[in-house]
């Protein structure tokens, strides 16, 4: 009598169902698999009691595979509920991003901050219009290394308050005899939390800034 191993009694089942994939066997599957192994068998050459070990082991491995999927997919799941609520539980709030653009609203200031490297004798943050043109100037004077926060009240040069809308926003400081950039961050409240048609971590929508990841957001106030 011909013994059929557990890999041709795969085939064999592939083959009667030709569209069902090995890799989609399942606990039950892998289990008649190997009692058609037993029954076929040759009784003078029965299974080795290793490769039945093996074969018993390979069984164990695709019931914790897919334990483990189910688990994977249900912690993802839970994760990623709780982004999301995480995100919600930020609307109306204000968030410091990282940020080259700040919106101007009818009333009130915008505020931010910059980090220096070194201390300074002199940080300028600067308003531009759209063609760069310098619209507006906050001179903070001498700073010590750090972080250094900031606040626009809307005036523009000739002291006059600018129209609300977006601008743009460029920090520099003093270093010796030449003049370094820095990074702006800016504060603005968030106004909406959206979720990505690709999958993945929700983004939130704020003034000015645009859409960020919640991995950009700074500090939450």
């Amino acid at each position: 009598m011909e013994l059929r191993t557990l890999e041709q009694l795969q085939q064999q089942s592939a083959a009667s169902t030709a569209k069902k994939e090995a890799s989609s066997l399942g606990q039950d599957d892998f289990m008649k698999l190997m009692l058609q192994q037993l029954k076929n068998q040759d009784p003078f050459k029965p299974t080795d009691n290793t490769e039945f070990i093996s074969q018993m082991a390979q069984l164990t491995s695709v019931s914790g595979i897919s334990e483990m999927n189910d688990n994977l997919a249900a912690l993802t799941s839970s994760l990623y509920g709780g982004q999301l609520l995480d995100a919600s539980s930020l609307i109306g709030k204000e968030v410091l991003v990282g940020s080259d653009v700040v919106a101007l609203p009818s009333e009130g200031a915008v505020n931010g901050q910059v980090t220096l490297p070194v201390s300074t004798q002199a940080v300028d943050v600067e308003i531009l219009a759209p063609s760069g043109e310098v619209l507006g100037k906050v001179a903070l004077g001498p700073q010590a290394a750090g972080a250094v926060s900031f606040r626009w009240d809307g005036s523009g040069l000739d002291g006059e308050r600018l129209p609300a809308g977006n601008y743009l926003i460029r920090a520099q400081y003093l270093t010796g005899n030449s003049v370094e950039a820095l990074q702006t961050d800016i504060r603005s409240p968030v106004r909406s939390v959206s979720l990505p048609s690709g999958g993945g971590s929700p983004t939130v929508q704020i003034d000015g800034v645009g859409t960020v990841s919640m991995s950009q957001i700074k500090e939450i106030s």
